[in-house]
């Protein structure tokens, strides 16, 4: 549609980003686009990994590169392309990076601006935020789970009293983060779709399995 029939190619070294990549060079052959380079990374990489590359992106001519990548394999990949000053790129992203707020609102990659890509539908969950708030770890005491969200959320132990100390007295309402923050449920929204299919299914089987004797009960016929 634009033309950008040369370019390059970045992509997470996992089932991911190795068969979205393979999906899209498929797509690209029948459309006539030509691929450069085609580079894979991973989070747990070393820094020479890295910084190869960077080396590779520089060097080449393509000046539009698609990022099939996972945001926390892209975000490493993001600071040293601030560092080594990389701009003029027309960036192509995919779901896992493109509605980042963390990317959009860091300064320092604004030569991420102009960058398109495809987005998971958002969606509203009615209840999700009243729930999500009225969570605290005396409703599951014995869930250590809920402690280490509780000690992290707001910075305090379980284990020191005092200054310091978590007293179960604060509250999530009052938290400005992440967790509280329900404008983007696109991810969410494909989990929450994809328990109620489950719920659904089970619920049909059973009341299938109900007009036909004693069979419900058989694994074998539940799955």
């Amino acid at each position: 549609h634009f033309g950008w029939t040369w370019i390059g190619t970045v992509r997470s070294r996992s089932d991911y980003g190795n068969n979205g990549i393979a999906a899209f060079e498929e797509a690209a052959k029948q459309e006539g686009v030509c691929i450069e380079y085609s580079e894979a990374i991973f989070r747990t990489d070393p820094q020479e990994q890295f910084l190869k590359t960077i080396e590779v992106i520089k060097k080449g001519t393509a000046r539009v590169v698609l990022a099939f990548i996972a945001l926390g394999d892209f975000v490493p990949l993001v600071k040293l392309i601030a560092q080594h000053n990389i701009t003029g790129l027309q960036w192509v992203g995919t779901e896992s990076w493109i509605t980042s707020r963390t990317l959009a609102e860091t300064k320092e990659y604004s030569f991420l601006s102009g960058a398109v890509g495809f987005a998971v539908a958002n969606a509203k969950l009615a209840g999700l935020h009243e729930f999500l708030v009225n969570v605290h770890p005396d409703k599951e005491p014995h869930s250590e789970l809920f402690k280490e969200f509780w000690e992290t959320a707001f910075q305090c132990s379980f284990r020191k009293s005092g200054s310091g100390g978590c007293t179960g007295s604060e509250k999530l309402a009052e938290l400005q983060n992440e967790y509280t923050d329900i404008t983007e449920l696109r991810i969410a929204n494909k989990v929450y779709t994809a328990v109620y299919a489950v719920a659904h299914a089970l619920h049909n089987a059973l009341k299938d399995f109900n007009t036909s004797k004693g069979e419900w009960s058989r694994p074998q016929k539940v799955l």
